[in-house]
């Protein structure tokens, strides 16, 4: 008699389990926390050489840099999208 009350019990806790909250786990910490270590290696990775004046403005960072023979000003914004100028 009591099998009848536990297949519905651990339906109900298998189904709160599914309850709609989802957590995605990422290796990427974003451009906000980085230090300018981290920031100058992002940059490089991207085929950026001679980074100068590297800082945060606000959550962005900026700065100039060598960019395929060009010199370019960029800003980096929390999600890591490189926007040159």
């Amino acid at each position: 008699m009591r099998l009848p009350l536990l297949v519905p019990f651990s339906c109900l806790l298998l189904l709160e389990a599914c309850g709609g909250h989802e957590v995605v786990k990422s290796s990427y910490i974003g451009t906000a926390s980085m230090n300018e270590d981290q920031v100058t290696q992002l940059l490089t990775q991207q085929n950026f050489r001679d980074v100068t004046g590297l800082h945060k403005n606000g959550r962005d960072w900026v700065g100039e840099a060598q960019k395929d023979g060009h010199s370019v000003s960029f800003d980096i914004s929390p999600n890591g999208t490189i926007h040159t100028k």
